[in-house]
């Protein structure tokens, strides 16, 4: 995924990470401020510390791009 996509429509799918992982907070995404890798690692790092890193993120980038390319075709 190019990194500005996540940025570009991150007030929509910012609700949606906080409601599929919701040990994060609003305070954890603030952080990261839409950038794409930041917000794969907080998830990785409050859901799956320990665990094998390249097939989370994987599955991760997987569902963040669908919603991303979800919202750009409703732009």
């Amino acid at each position: 995924m190019q990194p500005n996509r996540l940025e570009k429509v991150w007030k929509q799918v910012k609700p949606e990470i906080l409601k599929r992982w919701n040990k994060l907070t609003s305070e954890d995404l603030e952080t990261t401020q839409g950038q794409h890798g930041l917000v794969v690692e907080a998830i990785r790092q409050t859901y799956f510390e320990g665990r094998s890193h390249l097939s989370l993120e994987a599955d991760i980038r997987d569902w963040l791009n669908e919603r991303v390319t979800y919202y750009e075709k409703l732009s």
